[in-house]
């Protein structure tokens, strides 16, 4: 059973929650691609896989003070949580837009989704105890490269990677109090994240597996391999490495340590990371430890 993890954030750290870090397989341990990143009053999410809704009531936040949805690309298993967010939360107490930033067709999803749901709307609508027309309104914004985001404090960066004939696919850099979290999305290796990750706290990649297991040679592959994420991390040198959205964890470790030797783990969902002068995280992974625990990275 999994524990409810959430607690206050302090107003100079990042707190990144692995809600989901499985693949479009389903599996009952590893819930579709989502990240939640809580920041200076915010809560942003990162792709909205299959279950993130439960994860988040896991985590003791309430769907409906999602403050942003942020989509690296349209892939099902990146995006099919979406209705459960977006109605659940109108249904617990929205009453502003969603707002949602994506790559093109982001917009033409949303306003088919209103579509596709017509029917619920409708009657949620209706007398006696009607919902906040407002809040079932979806905000689609369709992005390019660049700072999508500025709050003043709070500010997020999307950049383009590669994710084979997905085009375009984007990861995406959090910045605030100094410091940063980047998530890469699905992408090979790819220069341009690394130029965008400089300097970065904590650094989120996939890796769909160790390239020996991936029989596909790699001029096929449309994700990261174990190898490819290594590199990057050794490039980057955050103070904590991820790896996510592996479809198989055997040799994940090794690879990795084959190209990095600084501080990381493997994603599992529930995890949290903490981003501050030091980042720190909780949760299980069989990357640098064996056990539960609270780590600290400098």
């Amino acid at each position: 059973m999994l524990d409810n993890i959430s607690t206050a954030t302090p107003s100079d750290q990042m707190r990144v929650t692995l809600l989901g870090t499985g693949t479009p397989f389903p599996s009952a341990e590893r819930f579709g691609s989502a990240i939640l990143v809580e920041v200076a009053g915010t809560r942003f999410l990162f792709d909205c896989g299959r279950g993130v809704v439960i994860r988040l009531t896991q985590c003791e936040v309430d769907p409906k003070d999602i403050d942003g949805l942020f989509l690296t690309h349209l892939h099902s298993d990146h995006v099919v949580g979406i209705p459960d967010l977006w109605l659940s939360g109108w249904f617990l107490g929205r009453t502003k837009p969603l707002p949602i930033w994506g790559p093109p067709g982001t917009r033409s999803m949303a306003d088919h989704l209103v579509q596709a749901f017509g029917f619920d709307i409708r009657i949620r609508q209706a007398q006696p105890d009607p919902l906040p027309a407002k809040g079932v309104e979806i905000d689609a914004k369709e992005i390019e490269q660049g700072e999508i985001y500025n709050d003043g404090s709070t500010r997020v960066s999307a950049f383009l990677v590669d994710h084979g004939t997905v085009k375009p696919a984007f990861g995406y850099r959090v910045d605030c109090a100094g410091h940063s979290v980047v998530i890469s999305g699905d992408t090979k290796f790819c220069q341009n994240l690394v130029d965008f990750a400089r300097g970065a706290d904590c650094l989120i990649h996939a890796a769909w597996s160790a390239g020996w297991k991936n029989s596909a040679p790699p001029s096929k592959r449309s994700i990261a391999s174990a190898e490819d994420a290594g590199r990057v991390f050794a490039i980057v040198k955050p103070k904590l490495g991820v790896v996510y959205h592996y479809k198989d964890e055997v040799g994940l470790e090794d690879t990795v340590r084959k190209e990095y030797k600084g501080p990381f783990v493997i994603a599992r969902d529930l995890m949290v990371i903490n981003v501050g002068e030091t980042v720190t995280w909780e949760g299980k992974s069989s990357a640098d430890a064996t056990s539960d625990g609270d780590k600290s990275r400098r």
